[in-house]
């Protein structure tokens, strides 16, 4: 796999967008935006589809008078690569340094450890997702 392209925190937020709507126009992402209390306006908007465009996350095609945005990267490659780049870069690409810190950290509440737990031993039994 090649490694994905990191992401503003914005560029995220458009992508996560754009991931959950599938198509999506700078008019409806404004909407989106300002809805989450984030209100940024259409120029704004349309450099920051542009950068993910160059960086070749998104394409975009005419209908009409609007450009209608898509993704060209699935958000779950998406989380796989940041993922494993995070692995690497902050945990010597060990799972169990990153384990450890969410652990420490007290990132993970009851319910995410159990769930967690029964994804491990779903996965120990081949019931991989």
């Amino acid at each position: 796999m090649k490694k994905t392209p990191l992401l503003t925190e914005l560029e995220l937020e458009l992508m996560q967008l754009i991931w959950k709507n599938q198509d999506a126009t700078v008019e409806f992402l404004r909407q989106q935006l300002a809805d989450s209390g984030r209100p940024l306006a259409l120029p704004s908007i349309r450099t920051m589809l542009g950068i993910l465009k160059n960086k070749g996350f998104v394409n975009r095609r005419q209908t009409g008078r609007a450009y209608v945005y898509n993704a060209l990267i699935a958000a779950d490659e998406f989380q796989q690569s940041f993922i494993k780049d995070a692995l690497h870069r902050a945990f010597s690409g060990s799972p169990t340094g990153l384990v450890t810190a969410l652990l420490n950290r007290e990132l993970v509440s009851k319910k995410d450890l159990d769930q967690i737990k029964k994804m491990i031993s779903d996965y120990e039994e081949g019931k991989r997702k």
